[in-house]
């Protein structure tokens, strides 16, 4: 007879339900402290081998943009994670606070609050 695991919490994982049985294992929904969803066995649960939906890696391997100028905006700290990427609060040399996710940053995608967008749609 398998043990029902929900409602217990496995360092950042609570278990919600069963997702679905196999002979082989049992696989249990579970709601990461992140608020991701995923599925883990019931080993990987009690074992400790799986301990968060992988945002622990994730967040452990993000590097500190805190202080650094991507053109008009300035990362003040961190503000969470969205996509499975770092999402930082900004302030923009317009004086407006923005969020953006590191690989906008880092991939120059994303200079300014918008700002910069609209001083170049004015200007050309």
């Amino acid at each position: 007879m398998r043990r029902d695991l929900t409602g217990q919490k496995f360092n950042h994982l609570s278990v919600i339900e069963i997702a679905e049985k196999t002979p082989r294992a049992t696989l249990w929904r579970c709601v990461c402290d992140c608020g991701t969803e995923t599925k883990v066995s019931t080993n990987d649960l009690t074992s400790g081998h799986t301990k968060s939906c992988g945002c622990l890696k994730r967040k452990s391997h993000a590097k500190d943009l805190k202080g650094q100028r991507f053109g008009r905006l300035v990362v003040w700290k961190r503000a969470g994670t969205v996509g499975g990427r770092a999402l930082w609060r900004c302030k923009c040399d317009c004086g407006k606070l923005t969020n953006v996710r590191s690989i906008d940053l880092l991939s120059g995608n994303t200079k300014s609050c918008g700002c910069l967008g609209k001083h170049y749609a004015l200007n050309h």
